[in-house]
């Protein structure tokens, strides 16, 4: 039994995170309690025996929140590199540039012009439609063909008519016919869109291993107490 005043359980960034900001609100009664060996959680990473390191779960770091930007710079310092975003679709034979939707002057004309026409003839989506059915009414059956759904399959390894479509916000981008248009008649690329085509990574390789451990370095306290698993809690 482990008597504490305020209990944060995972030391994954959340955990982490809250510890700081409690730590920042001069709370100091705060014990971590973390099942793993080491911080990090789903955002940690390991390295195998010939020395290659992987991540556990997403593998840059990018924001344009200012706080969490702020954070990131206490945390890692110079130790960080930013990166330009260089991300390709290979469909059907061509090399398209992320987002696709943004830029299909790069498919084949027959693929292009059956893209467009979807893209331009699509009715968009209902506020409650399923993932799919929201792909095929905003960019129209070439897109959702070519792309959009056999993409969405890999990355979600779930079916797009099983999923809702609430969460999308900023991580699909919704574009307009006409600047797809423009960018198809002056054969220019579109490569700005995202809160990721800038991003960080540390400069040693390491990802957010450094970025927990770096948080937890700039605590006045060391509350981590690891491979503890919580088995049950008292709120007396």
């Amino acid at each position: 039994m482990i008597d504490t005043h305020v209990a944060v359980i995972g030391a994954g960034p959340c955990g982490l995170g809250c510890l700081r900001e409690l730590d920042r609100l001069g709370m100091h009664d705060v014990v971590v309690l973390e099942a793993a060996s080491g911080p990090g959680g789903l955002a940690s990473s390991v390295t195998d025996e010939q020395g290659f390191t992987w991540d556990r779960g997403g593998h840059v770091v990018f924001s344009h929140h200012g706080e969490f930007d702020r954070l990131l710079t206490d945390v890692l310092g110079d130790e960080v590199l930013h990166h330009d975003r260089s991300s390709w679709v290979l469909a059907d034979g061509s090399w398209v540039p992320y987002p696709f939707q943004n830029n299909l002057h790069r498919l084949e004309p027959d693929t292009a012009l059956e893209c467009l026409v979807g893209l331009i003839e699509a009715e968009g989506a209902t506020a409650h439609a399923d993932f799919e059915s929201w792909i095929r009414a905003t960019f129209g059956p070439g897109v959702a063909r070519h792309f959009m759904i056999p993409y969405n399959e890999k990355v979600w390894a779930t079916a797009p008519s099983t999923m809702g479509s609430g969460w999308i916000a900023e991580r699909v981008s919704t574009t307009d016919w006409r600047k797809v248009l423009a960018s198809a008649l002056s054969g220019t690329d579109d490569l700005g869109w995202g809160p990721n085509n800038r991003f960080a990574f540390p400069r040693r390789g390491r990802h957010r291993r450094d970025l927990a451990q770096g948080r937890r370095a700039l605590l006045r306290v060391d509350p981590l107490r690891q491979r503890r698993r919580v088995d049950r809690r008292d709120r007396r």
